[in-house]
């Protein structure tokens, strides 16, 4: 049995008439009657009774329509979301990301636009660190990372590529009763000698990376270290007196009663990126990266 075999029934069936059945499938009325026939031969029951004034259903036809019906549906169904799939608009898209990368509209109005265009499509969000989304891309465990740089990917060389998406300044963090939170503006030596509350740096090496060329020039890394893993919990530390720490400015923007933050001079910044596994992709991730890309674009773009 074949789908046409299904196609033509129904469309007997539907239209009690050979005739009109035969203009509606664009064949010619005797190789449908003999495609009836052999369905009918095959099954080992009459599903249409017919004479020479009328053609109507036996009750097994009438059992097997609606079978038949539900067939077809299901096969164009399936037709429909392998189309789609193709597209890019249904499937899965699993994104690692850096916490703090929430805290700046840049990525939150990236998954906003793509999900309007894409409303098929499932979002897996996963916060993880920027060193677990490098081993989960280059597992193939997520499609897409969002990541603060700069990174180290000498190990991962030719296995994936980055697109920065934003750069910010890091800014101070100190607690609201700090002597240093009545200043406007910090610079490094301000900092010397602070105990400090920073992502671990095997997590977060490009906020590593910040610190390091920020206090480098105030004559060194500090020596009192408290290393965490979230960027929630650096900002309450800081607010229980624990420290001191550099944040993206976008951080910074969140009111947090008990910590302040001070723009900082000379003015490290940082990048938050989009990582993704190099050579083809799925259409849904590529679909992502297209709207990641045109995103850009348009905040690139100068002012009318």
């Amino acid at each position: 049995m074949e789908l046409r075999h299904l196609r033509y029934f129904v469309a007997v069936a539907e239209e009690l008439h050979f005739h009109r059945a035969a203009t509606r499938l664009h064949i010619s009325q005797p190789p449908l009657s003999q495609q009836i026939r052999a369905l009918e031969r095959e099954l080992g029951v009459t599903l249409l009774s017919r004479n020479r004034r009328r053609v109507a259903l036996t009750a097994a036809g009438a059992g097997f329509l609606e079978d038949a019906r539900a067939i077809l549906a299901s096969v164009e169904r399936a037709a429909d979301r392998a189309r789609a799939v193709a597209r890019g608009s249904q499937g899965t898209l699993s994104i690692g990301f850096v916490g703090s990368a929430m805290f700046s509209p840049t990525l939150p109005t990236m998954l906003r636009e793509f999900r309007a265009g894409h409303p098929d499509v499932e979002l897996v969000l996963r916060e993880l660190p920027t060193s677990a989304q490098l081993s989960s891309l280059a597992a193939g465990e997520i499609d897409i990372g969002v990541i603060r740089g700069p990174v180290e990917l000498e190990e991962l060389a030719g296995r994936l590529e980055l697109m920065t998406i934003q750069r910010e300044r890091l800014v101070a963090a100190v607690p609201a009763e700090h002597p240093l939170a009545g200043r406007r503006r910090l610079r490094g030596e301000d900092l010397r000698g602070e105990s400090f509350v920073i992502l671990a740096r095997r997590e977060a090496p490009g906020l590593y990376a910040g610190l390091a060329e920020a206090m480098g020039e105030a004559g060194g890394l500090p020596e009192d270290v408290l290393e965490v893993a979230e960027m929630q919990t650096i900002i309450s530390l800081v607010a229980g007196g624990f420290g001191v720490s550099l944040v993206p400015a976008s951080v910074g923007a969140v009111d947090r009663s008990g910590v302040v933050f001070r723009p900082f001079s000379p003015t490290p910044t940082i990048e938050l990126a989009i990582a993704w596994r190099a050579g083809p992709g799925t259409p849904v991730r590529e679909e992502f990266l297209s709207v990641v890309r045109t995103a850009r674009h348009a905040r690139r773009a100068p002012a009318p």
